[in-house]
């Protein structure tokens, strides 16, 4: 029951159903006490156990059915293929020329006894070591493997033998059962693998996508995309907290700290810590969300805004050509649904980067300082437009820091119609950015420069 259960919780944690040790513990006294031969109460108990919200439960019940009904030839052979086969004449014909384990596997199926084939399949899997998946490649190495377990292999020389050449019939029949063995066992992985490693079924095209760009990420796994970008950017934050806390500590004020600890004999009771006075910041972020970089831009400001609570002030601009701020969009709404409006209202037309940069500069006025931090993001491709390098030289003097992220490559930085050139010399940083991974980093830094 321990082994049991400690694969049911590996399997809730690949479904995203945090568990930690106490709570197995606690899963496994539960276990004790309400037995396993009431399967309602073995799941509603296990559920108040270890299931929290309310994503975590509906995550549960999912994850619950699929181990406890991992059972392998769950689909019966079909039986218009089998319907005027004599079983017992073809078990016979292929005794002699079968070995006792394909023998058992054939009379399984043509028998109807798919419990005697789940028992074998379960067992062949447990020697194989099916909990070692890790990978979307090791799904198809552990189906092959069981295949050969299985008989599969002699199951192929067995259609290619002399003495069944002329038995049309029993080759049909055992060209079918080849087929359905390899159906289910492919079947049986693939429910292995969501168990052990993917319960969603994405998360190997999902991290494939994330180590590529993400203007090449297909619009249907933004969700799960989003999901991510959720939890890195409270990692993110929960890391920016701890610092924070022992950075506003300071530094220890060490005559004080003697001044005030002599009546005690140097023994240092009372300690004193030199604090700084910190400046807050205003972040000013710019994204181009024409069509070449909508993708990325919306990527950055959900990220951006994950970390809202622990930046200090933030405002965003967006344009195509015109430029304006969106920042009341993030108020209103979520950052998923505040940034699709941005697009829709602000990602039209032909990208003109010197105009955008003369409205930044009407709309932010005096606010733009000293203690500003401004974000460009944008390939700084703007259509053979005037680049108005005088307005980026003004708010390179005014702002404290300039940054810069692009996601083309630094190669291109200088080719065709990109002012990438021109802009460079009045940022502190220009960075490419064109995968989640230099989101991520980037973040990192703004907590670090802001803090």
């Amino acid at each position: 029951m321990e082994q049991t259960l400690a694969r049911f919780v590996h399997a809730l944690r690949c479904a995203d159903v945090p568990v930690s040790p106490a709570e197995t513990l606690d899963a496994l006294a539960v276990v004790q006490t309400v037995g396993v031969d009431d399967r309602d109460l073995l799941r509603d108990a296990l559920a108040l156990t270890l299931a929290k919200t309310d994503q975590e439960k509906t995550r549960f019940a999912e994850c619950f059915e699929r181990f406890f009904d991992q059972l392998a030839f769950q689909q019966p052979a079909k039986k218009t293929m089998l319907r005027n086969v004599d079983t017992e004449a073809v078990l016979a014909r292929v005794s002699s020329l079968a070995s006792p384990e394909l023998q058992e596997l054939l009379a399984g199926i043509l028998r109807h006894d798919p419990g005697r084939l789940a028992w074998r399949v379960q067992q062949q899997a447990q020697a194989l070591d099916f909990m070692h998946m890790r990978s979307l490649r090791d799904k198809g190495h552990f189906a092959d493997r069981l295949g050969r377990q299985l008989g599969l292999p002699e199951l192929e020389r067995l259609l290619e033998h002399r003495e069944l050449t002329d038995e049309r019939e029993i080759l049909d029949v055992l060209r079918y059962l080849r087929q359905y063995v390899q159906e289910q066992v492919r079947t049986y992985a693939e429910e292995q693998y969501r168990l052990i490693v993917d319960a969603t079924g994405k998360r190997a095209i999902i991290d494939a996508a994330l180590s590529g760009n993400l203007d090449q990420l297909p619009p249907d796994y933004y969700v799960e995309v989003d999901r991510v970008v959720h939890k890195l950017a409270d990692k993110l934050s929960h890391n920016y907290r701890r610092r924070r806390r022992r950075a506003e500590r300071g530094a220890l004020n060490l005559k004080r700290t003697l001044r005030d600890n002599v009546a005690y004999d140097g023994s240092l009771f009372h300690l004193h810590w030199r604090q700084k006075r910190l400046e807050k910041s205003t972040v000013f972020v710019v994204c181009d969300l024409s069509s070449s970089v909508s993708r990325i831009a919306r990527f950055l400001l959900m990220f951006l805004y994950e970390l809202a609570d622990v930046l200090p002030a933030l405002r965003t601009y967006a344009f195509s050509n015109r430029c304006g701020e969106i920042s009341e969009l993030f108020r209103r709404h979520d950052s998923s649904r505040a940034v699709e409006e941005a697009m829709f209202a602000w990602g039209k037309g032909t990208t003109d980067y010197g105009q955008a940069l003369f409205d930044f500069r009407e709309h932010v006025g005096r606010d733009l300082d000293h203690r500003s931090i401004v974000i460009f993001l944008g390939d700084a491709r703007g259509n053979y437009y005037e680049p108005r390098v005088d307005i980026m030289r003004a708010i390179s003097q005014r702002a404290r820091q300039v940054f810069w992220l692009n996601p083309e490559t630094p190669d291109r930085w200088g080719d065709g119609d990109s002012l990438m050139r021109h802009y460079a010399p009045f940022c502190l940083r220009v960075d490419m950015c064109s995968q989640l991974k230099d989101i991520e980093r980037f973040a990192d830094r703004l907590l670090t420069v802001t803090r």
